[in-house]
């Protein structure tokens, strides 16, 4: 097994490893079972709500986010949020205003975006789907996030998070440099 189905399959069967802190102090049987998780591995998912399935074939975009860092998460999710909403203030670099700005040109977010479906977080897991959502929404503090928006075009969502994945690890490797 590679390295990146591994974590996909990790990931997948464990998502409570990697949520917000506030789902322990939300969910008395995982801040109960959190040493037990092996021999309780249905109850901890059905608390979080999660549904207890085999994981699915790796989803190469879900795999890149999970490999960024906090810092480079919020980073992405700023991106997003500029790209999708013009009037949205730019907290990315300034250097990202103008590719933000062109990228939303391309995608004209507001034809196909309604004012409630604009919080970065609900695009990603509307392009990740409600399976990769279950477990991405745990990322964030528990009730900070409302239901996902039904009927966004999948390929616009796709050419969204490719883009904003990929300046993302740009902007990683012209810092390293």
């Amino acid at each position: 097994m590679s390295d990146a189905a591994e974590r996909w399959v990790r990931w997948w069967c464990e998502a409570w490893h990697f949520a917000h802190p506030g789902w322990r102090r939300s969910s008395p049987v995982l801040a109960a079972a959190a040493d037990c998780s092996h021999s309780r591995h249905a109850a901890l998912a059905q608390s979080l709500g999660i549904g207890a399935t085999q994981p699915p074939p790796p989803h190469e975009g879900v795999l890149q986010w999970l490999a960024l860092n906090e810092r480079q998460r919020q980073h992405a999710l700023a991106l997003a949020q500029h790209i999708c909403s013009a009037k949205a203030p730019c907290q990315a670099l300034p250097a990202d205003a103008d590719w933000c700005r062109s990228l939303g040109k391309a995608l004209r977010p507001g034809l196909w975006l309604t004012a409630e479906a604009t919080d970065p977080r609900l695009l990603l897991g509307a392009w990740a789907g409600p399976a990769c959502w279950e477990r991405l929404r745990l990322q964030w503090a528990p009730g900070s996030l409302e239901e996902l928006p039904p009927d966004l075009p999948a390929r616009r969502l796709a050419t969204l998070w490719a883009a904003v994945l990929w300046r993302t690890s740009q902007m990683e490797r012209t810092r390293a440099d």
